[in-house]
């Protein structure tokens, strides 16, 4: 691929592989947002509710910690879920002043929804690539991930909880 339209050797930043990486994440983003938006919740908002699913009680320090976004932004989105009645807050068992939250039933129906919404927009996305394309591209972008993020640990509570 040309660096530049006459070749002389310079970088053109929308060659690079960030630039191209940022342009896939926009257009997936958008054809996620598109597929859950009448459930009433974002991408982040379902994800969070995903992790509750698999993961059980979590603070929202946990859920920061976990998947790198902000608290700030956690807390916005975890308050809209318990508007939705997708989650309830409730103080840790041991740790009173660790806030913990639990999906209800409403959040586990919302999260088997948007599972199934999110596997038909992993086809669209899969669907494009060649055989074994999608793997191969999963592979890569874990790498990256680990470079630019570090371990690639699980989430896991920061209090630890038995029982909920």
């Amino acid at each position: 691929m040309s660096t530049t339209p006459d070749d002389s050797g310079e970088f053109f930043w929308w060659d690079g592989l960030p630039y191209t990486l940022w342009r896939a994440h926009n257009a997936v983003n958008r054809v996620l947002h598109d597929a859950v938006k009448s459930l009433g919740v974002t991408v982040t908002q379902l994800g969070l509710s995903v992790h509750l699913a698999q993961l059980g009680a979590l603070s929202a320090s946990d859920l920061s910690r976990g998947i790198h976004i902000t608290p700030q932004s956690v807390a916005t989105a975890l308050a809209r879920l318990e508007k939705l009645g997708w989650v309830n807050r409730q103080p840790h068992p041991v740790h009173g002043r660790v806030v913990l939250f639990t999906l209800t039933d409403a959040g586990r129906d919302g999260v088997r929804e948007g599972s199934a919404r999110m596997a038909e927009v992993t086809e669209r996305v899969t669907s494009v690539l060649s055989e074994g394309g999608a793997e191969t591209v999963v592979n890569e972008l874990r790498r990256i991930l680990l470079e630019l993020d570090g371990s690639e640990r699980p989430m896991e509570p920061l209090w630890p909880v038995r029982g909920l």
